[in-house]
């Protein structure tokens, strides 16, 4: 249950911990560059002050001084252990506004906890209720697919996204991720190219993200598809990364809504689609690479998408930290393909 939970704590660019019997065991990114790097294995109450540390309530906010800063912390007790949301008090209005966000993402770390209690007590021949689980369980990575993609447009907005660049030879990075993809995802085919190596300074985690965002939204709106042709060619200071598929194209009247936040897919009739957050994120991971997002499309015939990514980025937010080697995981996968995959990849199998 811990593990399930940090997993879905570790996508979130809002500051998170962990927290059981009395000690900090996980803290997400953001936490850590807010608060310090050394915070597993730490004390809550040493770090956060007796008092907050003694609240028997299953649920609180409270405010508190902590690294020399001003603290608000939001705490959700869930089977044993304690969720603890943190902000700036600098950020309250913000929040305010953020609400369902907060509140889902809450709902949602419970959903993964009794998930995870019922597939413990599942027996292999009960195989109606294991295939229903199977569904809940697909459900769950789809919203956090959509939290995950949220709070990148939220981080990157406000400035606080975590930005790591580091030096990685792209092309093999998108290969293996690929080869990973395939795994699952049989059809339609996917073919990835390079011109070569493309040595970067890039954050590989959201570069992924990235990607996966890209092949999703051929995936899930290019209706009619066949095949996706994915190509990354060096253009002086950048590298272009170019996905097209042959799909149903998008129609002229929706086009110029594909980058505004909120708009594309907002009927009633696309929702099982996905809020349309995806190239929103896109666009703000290029961003933060000193890159741009290029999209051209035709009815019928297929839609392409460009990203350009600068092989040296200029920082644009002071969230940075070292960080040790980027390792994928299979959530990963399932995450940013979710709604996309068959459903067998969300099989109740041990990871």
């Amino acid at each position: 249950m811990i593990q399930l939970s940090a997993e879905l704590l570790a996508l979130s660019s809002e500051p998170a911990l962990i927290v059981k019997g009395g000690k900090i065991l996980f803290a997400n990114d953001a936490a850590r560059s807010m608060l310090g790097t050394s915070l597993t294995q730490k004390s809550f109450a040493a770090l956060f002050g007796k008092d907050i540390a003694g609240v028997q309530a299953s649920s609180f906010v409270a405010e508190t001084e902590a690294a020399g800063k001003r603290v608000l912390l939001r705490i959700k007790a869930l089977e044993g252990m304690r969720v603890v949301f943190l902000s700036s008090t600098a950020l309250t209005g913000e929040l305010l506004g953020d609400a369902f966000l907060y509140a889902l993402r809450s709902e949602l770390m419970q959903l993964g906890v009794s998930t995870s209690m019922l597939r413990a007590g599942l027996r292999p021949e009960d195989t109606a209720s294991r295939s229903a689980l199977r569904g809940v369980i697909l459900s769950l990575y789809r919203v956090n697919r959509t939290l995950q993609n949220l709070s990148i447009i939220r981080g990157a907005e406000n400035d606080s996204l975590l930005f790591r660049p580091q030096p990685l030879e792209l092309s093999s990075l998108l290969r293996d991720l690929f080869d990973s993809v395939r795994v699952n995802l049989p059809k339609p085919e996917i073919r990835f190219s390079a011109s070569g190596e493309m040595p970067v300074q890039g954050d590989p985690e959201l570069l992924e993200t990235l990607t996966l965002n890209l092949l999703s939204n051929c995936l899930r709106h290019a209706e009619g598809c066949t095949r996706v042709r994915v190509h990354l060619h060096g253009a002086g200071e950048h590298v272009i990364l170019s996905v097209d598929d042959d799909g149903c194209g998008i129609p002229g009247d929706r086009l110029h809504t594909v980058l505004e936040r909120y708009r594309f897919n907002a009927g009633l009739c696309d929702l099982e689609r996905g809020p349309g957050f995806g190239l929103t994120a896109v666009r703000h991971i290029a961003r933060l690479h000193g890159g741009t997002l290029l999209l051209e499309s035709r009815e019928n015939v297929g839609t392409a998408v460009r990203v350009s990514l600068n092989r040296s980025p200029r920082p644009l937010t002071p969230l940075q930290a070292a960080e040790p080697e980027y390792n994928r995981d299979y959530d990963t996968i399932l995450t940013g393909l979710a709604g996309c995959l068959p459903i067998e990849a969300y099989d109740l199998k041990d990871k």
